[in-house]
């Protein structure tokens, strides 16, 4: 039974959570700069995937672009990795509160819960009822974030992978370079589909017969009755988009 329990007691100590900045390590974390990103990145990626998600029904995790500006802005500043983390955090709440919104508030709209969606009153109604499903997700993930970034049974947390982006610049830009190359992969594409030198999406358009004079004989003979046909079909393929 001793052998048992120290065996036990080895293999936790094995795959027990080791954090990348030790707790005896003093590092700048809370700083007025590094609140002011994370809110802003907050804003733009909020509006983003507000956008994107009322445009094709989904939304993306901000978690990782917002970890790469983080890293990008905080290095200029050599800012450390827990503003990085700080900064990226916060920068990824507006992408819960955006999908919170746009996938609810329709909603209602459409059931007839809110007749009508104007004037300063809905405004001020969609706000508080933002602020306080935001409270209750941060107060509800609080109880289950250690679990979700600690369990290794799980097979990649979205947040031991934003971790995995901050300690990949913090071995150098080598390590991160690919992740750059993307964003700007990403910018070019949206850049020529703005300036027309391909389309972002296209349709064809096939004809059957002429619409109104083609026509369909129900018979062989010469006097038998033709009916009227001919038709479009519209073939659309799939859109280019740096989303």
């Amino acid at each position: 039974m001793a052998h048992e329990v120290s065996n036990n007691q080895t293999a936790r100590a094995a795959t027990a959570h080791k954090p990348f900045v030790p707790k005896n390590v003093e590092m700048r974390e809370f700083t007025m700069g590094t609140v002011l990103l994370g809110l802003v990145m907050t804003i733009v990626l909020g509006a983003a995937n507000a956008y994107l998600g009322l445009k094709a029904g989904q939304t993306i995790a901000a978690t990782y672009p917002a970890a790469v500006i983080s890293m990008a802005v905080l290095r200029l500043r050599r800012g450390t990795i827990l503003q990085e983390n700080l900064a990226r955090t916060a920068g990824s709440i507006g992408e819960s509160v955006a999908a919170g919104a746009i996938f609810t508030i329709p909603a209602f709209l459409i059931a007839g819960a809110w007749p009508s969606f104007e004037g300063p009153e809905a405004y001020w109604k969609s706000t508080v009822l933002m602020i306080i499903g935001s409270v209750l997700g941060v107060l509800f993930v609080s109880l289950v974030r250690r679990a979700m970034v600690e369990d290794r049974s799980l097979p990649f947390p979205e947040s031991v992978a934003a971790g995995e982006i901050h300690k990949a610049g913090q071995r150098g830009a080598g390590a991160a370079r690919h992740l750059f190359f993307n964003m700007i992969n990403g910018a070019a594409i949206f850049l020529a589909s703005s300036l027309n030198i391909f389309a972002l999406s296209r349709d064809f358009f096939v004809r059957i017969g002429q619409l109104g004079s083609s026509r369909v004989r129900l018979g062989t003979a010469a006097s038998s009755n033709a009916l009227g046909t001919g038709g479009v079909t519209k073939f659309s393929v799939p859109d280019v988009s740096p989303a």
